[in-house]
């Protein structure tokens, strides 16, 4: 990946010191911008984050024109806000950072509700008469976003959906009377449910927990909220954050039916992509634009900087039948550029790579030519130059054998013992002979002295091997068995 976008900024450099990779920065930071405001736009933190961002770009402004006591001040403001802010609204960023972690995820595949369908009838049907009958209800309709992380506790249920059901989980004796009931893929899927309650307290106004469970779910995901009051008998609905109290029991239907359309409408798929361009257009166009100031003051300010890095060739990935014995240059001199200096506090010499090709060498000397696109760097580094633009390379060239070992012995046995046998472990050895050089018949040990053994032993040995010889296990020992008997 990282290689992929090194290439990229090597190949295209735009107008103005622009890199390509700029631009994920933008977008990055636009989608957190956006996400942030989705949560926040119905919460009465809303208004502090303005107010923070607002201090932040300020602290930006200064900092780009040197204002000395309004940086100085803004410093001191911002760090303490910050603090105060995650104090006091703990709770409501605990939640966001839920949220973020469902943005990818929080879209199910669900039965889709229909308008005008005995479905819908029934709980409409059990809303009015409850209505009527001044009875308190909470009805959740889940749409495309999963609310298992936002519901608590509850009665599964997975029933299905009819007046008497809904009625009676809500019948002022029942269990579930003062909880919520879920309808998931045209399901009863729980009841006694506990929602996440709003703290968005001029949209709730007067109202009650019910209206304050509600809204908070629908801040929180596109489902959809029916309640009822037990003091008035009104019925409330609550979609995408708002509350809203219904004047007649008529506008349930209307209100139901409008939900239904935008959400399970088979026409949404063929509209998706107008629905896309259209949605929070000014929210995500708001997003980009932050996302762009910031920027411009925090990165692009900081402007374009180069700095040279010496890369040695030593870790150079040779084959293990070539030894490398002699390179010349070095190193190799790299010239690369970022934006700002504080890119540089993380790299180090060992983050480029030379990826020379070593398989084609030949013993003796080899001239290899090297190009821009045979270095790697970190992504996001520009390579301006490197020198020098030629390696030589002296090899030695080797091809595998196995030798046999053979034991040589010195000095002499006292008359009354005699050596019946010499035998070495491992009796051969797998080596890397020079190429042109024909491989020995064996490998001799270094001459073991009898003079002094006076029975059967085994002993660790040296080997001797022949000139430009190399053991391909450079770790590996030999012993050699030697048998004394007296002699007969």
């Amino acid at each position: 990946m990282f290689s992929m976008f090194s290439v990229l900024n090597n190949l295209v450099k735009l107008k103005g010191n622009l890199y390509i990779t700029d631009f994920f920065d933008i977008l990055i930071v636009a989608l957190l911008i956006y996400s942030l405001f989705l949560f926040l736009r119905n919460t009465k933190t809303l208004m502090v984050f303005l107010g923070l961002a607002i201090a932040a770009t300020l602290y930006l402004f200064a900092k780009s024109f040197n204002l000395y006591v309004t940086l100085l001040a803004l410093k001191y403001f911002i760090g303490v806000s910050v603090l105060i802010f995650v104090i006091i609204f703990q709770n409501e960023i605990r939640r966001y950072f839920e949220f973020l972690g469902l943005i990818g995820s929080r879209q199910l595949k669900v039965l889709p509700l229909a308008t005008r369908s005995p479905t819908t009838s029934e709980i409409i049907q059990a809303c009015v008469k409850m209505a009527q009958a001044k009875i308190g209800v909470l009805i959740v309709v889940q749409g495309k976003d999963s609310l298992d992380q936002f519901v608590d506790g509850g009665v599964p249920l997975d029933g299905v959906i009819s007046e008497e059901l809904i009625s009676s989980i809500f019948e002022p004796r029942s269990y579930g009377h003062d909880g919520a009931l879920i309808i998931s893929n045209n399901r009863v899927s729980k009841f006694a449910t506990h929602l996440p309650l709003s703290t968005n307290f001029k949209e709730i106004g007067k109202h009650g927990t019910r209206h304050s469970a509600a809204l908070g779910i629908t801040e929180l995901t596109d489902a959809f909220a029916i309640v009822v009051s037990e003091e008035n008998g009104k019925i409330s609905i609550s979609k995408d954050g708002k509350l809203k109290t219904l004047q007649e029991f008529t506008d349930l239907e209307k209100e139901f039916e409008k939900y239904i359309k935008a959400k399970f409408s088979k026409n949404v798929k063929e509209s998706k992509l107008k629905k896309i361009i259209k949605e929070d257009f000014l929210l995500r166009l708001g997003s980009l634009t932050v996302a762009g100031i910031i920027w411009f003051f925090a990165a692009y300010q900081a402007g374009i900087v180069e700095k040279t890095y010496n890369v040695p060739f030593d870790n150079l990935k040779v084959p293990k039948n070539i030894i490398i014995q002699e390179y010349s240059p070095k190193e190799l001199k790299i010239k690369v550029s970022t934006r700002g200096e504080d890119s540089f506090k993380d790299i180090a010499v060992k983050d480029f790579k030379i990826n020379l090709d070593l398989s084609n060498l030949q013993s003796g000397i080899n001239k290899l030519q090297i190009s821009k696109n045979l270095i790697t760097g970190p992504a996001n580094f520009s390579i301006i130059s490197f020198e020098p633009s030629t390696l030589l390379l002296t090899a030695q060239k080797y091809y595998p054998a196995e030798i046999p070992i053979s034991v040589k012995t010195a000095g002499k046995l006292k008359a009354d013992l005699a050596l019946k046998g010499a035998e070495a472990e491992p009796k051969s050895l797998k080596v890397w002979v020079p190429e042109g050089i024909e491989a020995s018949t064996e490998i001799s040990t270094e001459p073991i002295d009898l003079s002094d053994k006076n029975e059967s032993t085994v002993l660790p040995v040296k080997l001797l091997l022949p000139e430009g010889i190399l053991l391909e296990d450079k770790m590996v020992s030999v012993s050699v068995a030697l048998t004394i008997e007296e002699d007969k």
